[in-house]
């Protein structure tokens, strides 16, 4: 098992932008990484905080109100902000904090908003981006049960886009098969960029 450790580890600290359509997995991925670090690990996953209420989505994020998110925003509480599907989502300052003390952080983005994460985050940023096969995407879709086959050709039409707009300097990772192989090849990746030996 990877361990991370920060006295293993002696690379810039980095910021590692998960990002994917919605069905891909990066809520499974996340979990299974928390499952795989260890106490000591130099990794630090961020929690998103949502105006949505906490449900069974499987992420584990800090539900606000928008008076509160507003509140938390006009403040200069939060890292990074953004817009989708009809919720408002943020990272707070923690997160340069950690950069700052020279812990790498992993959180789950928006592919929309790369260019602003380029923008806030600079050359800290790796850009992951998950890989779904469209049969497989429309069947995890499927068996959440929560859109109408309509929603669910729109958003694989979505998908198709986003992906072929993705920058070439992001690094892809498949998640097509089993779990347990995506978590481990993303923590090799992110293992070789923060020790700066990795090689494309």
């Amino acid at each position: 098992m990877t361990s991370l450790t920060a006295s293993e580890l002696n690379g810039e600290a980095k910021l590692f932008y998960l990002v994917g359509p919605s069905g891909s997995g990066k809520d499974s991925i996340i979990n299974g990484l928390r499952s795989q670090l260890r106490a000591d690990s130099n990794l630090l996953i961020a929690h998103r905080y949502i105006t949505r209420a906490v449900d069974d989505s499987g992420e584990n994020h800090i539900a606000l109100s928008v008076p509160e998110f507003t509140h938390r925003k006009h403040s200069g509480l939060f890292a990074m902000d953004w817009q989708a599907n009809g919720c408002n989502y943020a990272v707070g300052n923690e997160v340069n904090t950690w950069l700052s003390m020279g812990f790498s952080v992993l959180f789950n983005g928006s592919r929309q908003q790369i260019p602003l994460a380029e923008e806030l985050f600079g050359e800290r940023l790796r850009i992951i981006a998950l890989e779904v096969d469209p049969s497989i995407l429309a069947e995890r879709l499927r068996k959440r049960g929560r859109e109408s086959e309509h929603d669910i050709s729109a958003r694989l039409r979505r998908s198709e886009q986003y992906q072929a707009s993705l920058p070439e300097e992001c690094w892809r990772l498949d998640n097509n098969r089993n779990l347990d192989s995506t978590v481990s090849k993303l923590l090799k990746y992110i293992e070789t960029e923060t020790t700066e030996l990795y090689i494309q």
